[in-house]
């Protein structure tokens, strides 16, 4: 077991935003957290971080075990190329500089030739990918992931989705959206939050091998299975 969470709670004064939250990720799954806007996935993922503490709960995770983190916003430093965001991880984390390695991880996200350009040359997708980058120069045991799709439009959006897999394949993800057809895409395991304050009201193991063909009668299926999911257990 990669990660366990168990009975997390938060509230930022009188919000509750959390109340109890319960599940568990093997090693190497990559497991999607969907629910409406404002449910507290983000919150989640923040206290996995250790970004915030939660009120009651506890996260078990190995100690020495590193974990990168995929903002909603790509964050880049405006003023640093690719090459140099993508090395400002490494050196913030405190590893062993290895430009071989950074530039193994910008060609593995698909920016070769693009190092030293900087964000404001970029498209989204491409701000995105350094991103990714960035979170996975920290080799990273767990990688945290915050919507980090929602801004792009739908064809590349899916092309992202296509590439993430491919870049991430074996490591163990945890990736937060409000997107089912997303999460069916990626993910081997689905939890379900119900409405804030968060609490898993279900959790759906995908079972299509990947890569899945979101036109085929077995997706389409699964897809109404979780709509109907998510209307009844995730919706207020």
């Amino acid at each position: 077991m990669a990660l366990i969470v168990e009975g997390l709670k938060k509230s930022y004064g009188s919000l509750k935003v959390l109340d109890g939250v319960t599940f568990s990720v093997d090693e190497g799954e990559f497991l999607c957290i969907i629910g409406e806007s404002g449910c507290g996935k983000t919150t989640i993922l923040k206290i996995m971080a250790g970004i915030e503490k939660a009120d009651s709960g506890r996260i078990v995770f190995d100690s020495e075990g590193r974990i990168g983190f995929v903002f909603q916003d790509d964050r880049l430093l405006p003023w640093k190329t690719v090459y140099e965001n993508v090395m400002f991880a490494v050196k913030a984390t405190g590893l062993e500089v290895n430009t071989q390695a950074v530039r193994e991880i910008i060609d593995l996200v698909g920016l070769s030739g693009f190092e030293d350009y900087y964000p404001k040359q970029l498209s989204g997708g491409m701000r995105q990918r350094v991103g990714i980058a960035r979170a996975l120069a920290v080799q990273p045991d767990l990688l945290l992931m915050d919507e980090p799709f929602a801004s792009l439009d739908a064809r590349t959006r899916e092309r992202m989705q296509e590439e993430l897999l491919r870049i991430v394949g074996g490591k163990t993800v945890v990736f937060v959206t409000h997107s089912i057809d997303e999460a069916l895409f990626l993910a081997d395991r689905i939890v379900i939050f119900s409405p804030r304050p968060a609490r898993v009201v279900r959790t759906v193991e995908v079972g299509l091998p990947k890569p899945r063909d979101r036109a085929s009668q077995e997706f389409a299926e699964l897809r109404g299975e979780l709509y109907r999911s998510f209307d009844l257990y995730g919706r207020k």
